[in-house]
């Protein structure tokens, strides 16, 4: 019996030496066919598709996907878990000593994270007080120690270590005459969400992690000066601001403690008072030192802790596994995680072209698009347009590709990590990703796209999701990005189109949104041609009916609506044999255009747990962008027969680029 296994599998290599093309057609069949199984497994057959198509393409998701709801809540996070699990494995067999030293950084980092056997916050406040000599009050009462504390200085400290939003936002953007320089940004709580106060169940969580005893009546009075507090920042939230962003110098700060705050966030011992810098909402920043008079010192410090606290928590792993650690690592060492990755998937590299052409393929249909200008745009309109489109750039893994490896060294070299000191680890790579952030050079600002990488968020460090970048012109997809069943080298090209191919174009269409028109060919803020853009009537109601839909994610279904149409108007110009073909789906003959759009969902397939959760983000609710992208493409509903009474039969479709 042992011979006869060694006999086939000696069959087994000879087939797949001797026959390439062939087993190349076994195995184009079998990815294509487990692309179509899960389509089939998702689907929710007993939904209406011109009611609601998520439910009917991604119903049953959760219940087919082994893993989701637990490991991973949607198709996203699901990819990113498999990246994570592939280099957790790769991490393990690390050969050190022929490592790029940023890598060994890495490992340090995940070595000191793993051993991590109970979360314990006070070590944070421990390693500030001896490097950054913070003084921190206690939680609870009054220390009997006389202390002099100084909540500029603490709030300074905690920016340097990422903590951002509370009291105040400091940012860090490119000069709108001019990309290639940086200038800082101080205003209000703006980013993401604005200033977000914690919930009780956060605050809960918090002081549990701290592991010290306290009674639950202090605990109820501590919640209670806290969420007060907190009320208070609220109402400032509604103070108007009728100058807006004003280009100043530090000089002329209006606040004498912010001049404080910046030359520690910049770890200066002297700041240049010529030095120039934005400033918005000074009537909130007046109003917050107002407020802020009323409280002694003790009691802001204690509430900066508290935050500092809750920020460190949603800033590190959400447990301390293997892939928690690892998704960790992405975040707080992108550029070198990144490389990691690609080193253990080399076939991806020859997919590079490939998705170049997809790309570009995108792009001529939108060209094609803008120029039968639908919108009647003049002809200086229409240049600036073309002229920002004919120089868009799409950028496959956010390395730079000359002397890659030198590159990263370079720009860790300065970092010092112990492989048994995760809280120490942790704090040094938060202030390395502000610090890099504030010192970019011109190679992460406005450059040729070879050598162009970007210094990623803790939060798109560690994501597979694609994006847009607006002041460079630049689309990148992450290199995670191209596994199943986003893309596999195997796939037809329907599948190819509806999910990578709309992802390409979605990324385009950032460039052409409400946000991104202002930006022109060479990256400046162009106020003149936008106004004339926004001026054009037919623009403008195309915009105010997408805005109805979502007024706080316009710019997402700008590019959902646009996107789609794009990546199904290209597959179907290039196989225009695709439109009279079909195949079976779940027993019955589907039409390829219903294909395109079941696997156009599955990117956005998630359990029903996480719904709630994309509700708030910046892309809102993965339901209403399925459906909201097929209500305004009429195709959709010409395809499923939706009547005249349908939810998705669109009284009028709204496309700002038809």
């Amino acid at each position: 019996m042992g011979f006869l296994n060694i006999l086939i599998g000696f069959l087994i290599i000879e087939v797949y030496v001797a026959r390439p093309v062939c087993c190349s057609g076994i195995l184009r069949k079998h990815i294509n066919r487990r692309q179509l199984k899960l389509i089939e497994g998702s689907m929710n057959l007993e939904a209406d598709p011109c009611e609601n198509f998520y439910e009917y393409a991604c119903g049953k998701w959760a219940d087919y996907v082994d893993g989701a709801g637990v490991n991973f809540h949607d198709t996203l996070n699901m990819i990113d878990y498999q990246a994570n699990r592939q280099l957790s494995r790769h991490m393990k067999r690390l050969r050190l000593r022929t490592s790029p030293r940023f890598i060994r950084k890495a490992y340090e980092f995940q070595k000191s994270c793993v051993e991590v056997e109970r979360y314990q916050p006070l070590e944070y406040l421990r390693w500030l007080k001896i490097h950054e000599s913070v003084k921190w009050p206690t939680l609870w009462n009054r220390s009997k120690v006389h202390a002099d504390f100084d909540w500029v200085h603490t709030l300074a400290v905690m920016r340097k270590y990422g903590m951002n939003g509370i009291l105040i936002e400091e940012i860090v953007y490119q000069k709108k005459d001019d990309p290639s320089r940086l200038v800082i940004d101080l205003d209000k709580p703006v980013e993401a969400e604005g200033f977000v106060p914690l919930t009780y169940d956060n605050f809960k969580i918090m002081i549990d992690s701290l592991n010290v005893y306290t009674s639950n009546r202090t605990l109820q009075n501590l919640w209670q000066e806290f969420s007060a507090f907190e009320e208070l920042l609220l109402k400032l939230d509604d103070i108007p601001d009728d100058e807006g962003a004003q280009l100043i110098t530090v000089r002329e700060l209006p606040l004498t403690w912010l001049q404080k705050y910046l030359k520690i966030v910049l770890n200066q011992t002297s700041i240049d008072m010529n030095m120039e810098l934005y400033i918005q909402n000074i009537p909130y920043l007046e109003a917050l030192d107002a407020l802020l008079l009323q409280y002694d010192n003790r009691f802001i410090c204690k509430y900066l802790t508290l935050r500092f606290v809750w920020h460190l928590n949603i800033k590190g792993p959400e447990n301390f596994k293997d892939e928690d650690c690892i998704s960790a690592a992405r975040s707080l060492l992108p550029s070198a995680m990144h490389w990691l990755y690609e080193q253990i998937t080399p076939e991806i590299e020859q997919e590079v072209p490939k998705i170049h052409e997809l790309f570009n393929s995108v792009v001529k249909h939108f060209k094609l698009a803008l120029r039968s200008n639908d919108n009647g745009f003049n002809s200086t309109i229409l240049n600036y347009l073309l002229s920002k489109l004919d120089h868009i750039q799409l950028k496959v893994g956010n390395l730079p590709r000359v002397n890659t490896v030198q590159v990263l060294e370079n720009l860790y070299h300065n970092i010092t990590l112990n492989a048994s000191d995760f809280y120490g680890n942790h704090l040094k790579l938060l202030h390395f990703g502000v610090k890099a952030i504030h010192e970019a050079n011109e190679n992460t600002l406005y450059t040729n796209v070879t050598n162009f990488f970007h210094l990623e968020s803790y939060e798109t460090g560690s994501s597979s999701s694609p994006y847009f970048i607006q002041r460079s012109n630049i689309a990148i997809i992450p290199w995670t990005t191209l596994q199943r069943p986003i893309y596999h080298p195997s796939f037809d090209d329907v599948y190819k189109y509806s999910s990578i191919g709309f992802l390409l174009a979605h990324e385009i269409l950032h460039g052409f949104d409400y946000t991104g028109l202002e930006v022109d060919v060479n990256g400046k803020l162009n106020s003149q041609q936008y106004d004339n853009i926004l001026a054009n009537e037919r623009f403008d109601q195309n915009y105010q009916c997408l805005r109805d839909l979502n007024p706080n994610v316009i710019d997402e279904k700008i590019a959902d609506v646009s996107g789609l149409r794009y990546a199904y108007a290209t597959f179907f110009s290039l196989h225009p044999e695709a439109l009279h073909k079909s195949l079976q789906v779940c027993g019955q003959e589907m039409s390829m255009k219903k294909l395109f759009f079941l696997n156009f969902a599955q990117f956005f397939c998630g359990s029903s747990s996480s719904q709630d959760f994309m509700d708030t983000s910046e892309h809102g609710a993965d339901n209403d962008r399925v459906n909201d992208a097929l209500l305004h493409f009429s195709e959709f509903a010409k395809t499923y027969g939706c009547d005249s009474q349908s939810r998705l039969q669109p009284y009028k479709t709204c496309n700002l680029w038809r």
